[in-house]
């Protein structure tokens, strides 16, 4: 089968449904890769907000909540397209006209709910490296010494990097007066500001 002609089926319907967002966010993830645009928009984020919806461990796979948003959806979106894709060829062989339109239509929201839960399994081995709650969980910033990774770090705003055991964390800083520390300064973890959820810190001397 030429390329050309398994593009095209790809592009068919139910399949392109799932194919073109998979191939969108395929890009989207490649490009990130290098630039790492995505996580500054996104990092707020839940692909599902499990959290506040009744019954959501019944219905939605937990593990996708806890992988980054591109990656689930990249995964999500590549397993549907092989799900419909099959499923519409093996469809194709048994009926025909509109009642086959009429199935690849319903087939749409099952091989969705599908694809969530083949997903969710294929990334439940890699969910512990992408859960931030986890990882900081295990460190205690307070009195660590860092460097100032943002252009500035003032009363508002600033990231530090800290060097723990071989690893780099990247923290939310502040400071607690009016002054400004800039790029490149050593600092001091002083303490953590529960309202702001940023770390206080100060200049090393």
């Amino acid at each position: 089968m030429a390329v050309g002609e398994f593009l095209g089926m790809l592009m068919t319907f139910p399949t392109s449904v799932f194919f073109v967002p998979f191939v969108v966010f395929f890009l989207i993830m490649l490009v990130d890769l290098v630039f790492n645009v995505v996580e500054g928009f996104t990092a707020d984020i839940d692909l599902f907000d499990l959290d506040n919806l009744p019954g959501s461990g019944l219905l939605l796979p937990q593990v996708l909540s806890k992988v980054p948003l591109m990656v689930a959806l990249c995964v999500s979106f590549f397993v549907a397209t092989v799900l419909s894709f099959y499923a519409s060829d093996i469809a194709q062989g048994f009926i025909s006209g509109p009642i086959l339109l009429v199935a690849n239509i319903i087939s749409i929201p099952i091989v969705a709910y599908i694809s969530l839960a083949i997903s969710a399994w294929l990334l439940k081995p890699l969910a512990p490296l992408f859960d931030r709650k986890k990882t900081f969980a295990k460190v205690e910033f307070i009195g660590l010494k860092g460097r100032v990774h943002s252009n500035v770090v003032n009363r508002e705003k600033g990231e530090v990097v800290v060097l723990h055991e071989g690893n780099e964390f990247l923290l939310d800083a502040m400071l607690q007066d009016d002054s400004s520390i800039q790029y490149g300064d050593e600092v001091i973890i002083v303490y953590k500001d529960d309202a702001s959820d940023r770390y206080v810190v100060a200049k090393k001397a």
